[in-house]
């Protein structure tokens, strides 16, 4: 009767998988929330504790949907804030989304432009079209999000980090860290033991909170977590136009799932053949072969 914390990723498709093969409790758990608002919340210069926010959408692609300080919008403020060079550098695609969708979505350059059609169509478009939008301004870190060796480099790093970071947390050498980190598990499980509530955003079952995404399907939302365990807030509809952007990852989670739940490897092709990105780039026989 645990409920499993999940960290892992693909996110929504893990726990979409658990909920329909177990029917245990989890909830899956991501740091782009946290780190977003911080970010934002330091662009606009408000104080973190005086910044309020609505987050809803799924996971790697959920949406501010209210920024808030008191009673003031800072969304007009975002607006102009994106308008310099230094943030467009920063962020390029989460500013062109906002600016194309309205919205700012919560999932870093590098894993935003992932799960989207619009900025990896091609090598040329990554390094004529795109990168000197940015590279003269003074930022480097449009070619690590355009291409998938940036990620490889990150991964080393971390690797490496890691190795010099935990070593001695596992030989016994070094003492466990006591600070609290922004990451919700602890927080979790404090309010299930104590009954002390949290508040968390947290990836859950759609069973109604967000109006216009399937039922059934792995959502990102705010969630009150107290002994009874992990509840999702209800959000309603979503704009519209965020909405359907979302539907077009959640129609490959549902494929994923029901390829790694059945073995059915039509459901795999299918899957890949539906990703937006790989859609924009890739014909379907070469899909086909990609997966065969």
């Amino acid at each position: 009767d645990a409920l499993l914390l999940n960290y892992v990723n693909p996110m929504a498709a893990n726990c979409r998988a658990v909920t329909r093969g177990t029917g245990r409790p989890i909830v899956g758990l991501c740091h782009s929330v946290q780190d977003t608002s911080r970010m934002l919340a330091a662009w606009l210069e408000v104080p973190y504790d005086e910044f309020t926010f609505l987050c809803a959408g799924i996971n790697h692609q959920a949406w501010f949907l209210e920024l808030r300080r008191g009673k003031e919008d800072l969304y007009p403020r975002l607006r102009e804030v994106i308008r310099r060079a230094d943030i467009r550098g920063l962020e390029p695609v989460r500013v062109e989304l906002m600016e194309h969708f309205g919205y700012f979505v919560t999932e870093s350059s590098g894993h935003a432009s992932e799960y989207l059609p619009y900025f990896r169509k091609s090598a040329r478009m990554i390094d004529e079209e795109l990168a000197p939008r940015f590279t003269d301004k003074g930022q480097s870190g449009w070619f690590d999000f355009g291409r998938t060796g940036g990620y490889l480099r990150n991964c080393l790093w971390w690797a490496d980090h890691h190795e010099q970071a935990f070593r001695g947390l596992i030989d016994g050498s070094k003492p466990l860290p006591t600070e609290r980190s922004h990451e919700y598990g602890s927080y979790i499980i404090e309010a299930i033991e104590t009954g002390r509530p949290a508040m968390i955003n947290g990836n859950v079952p759609n069973t109604g909170l967000i109006s216009n995404l399937p039922a059934g399907c792995c959502v990102e939302t705010p969630c009150l977590v107290d002994r009874t365990g992990v509840r999702g807030a209800v959000v309603g509809p979503l704009p519209p136009q965020l909405a359907a952007l979302n539907r077009t990852n959640v129609n490959v989670q549902e494929l994923i799932v029901e390829a790694a739940l059945t073995g059915n490897v039509e459901a795999a092709h299918h899957a890949v053949m539906l990703d937006p990105l790989t859609a924009a780039v890739c014909a379907l026989p070469q899909i086909r072969a990609l997966t065969a």
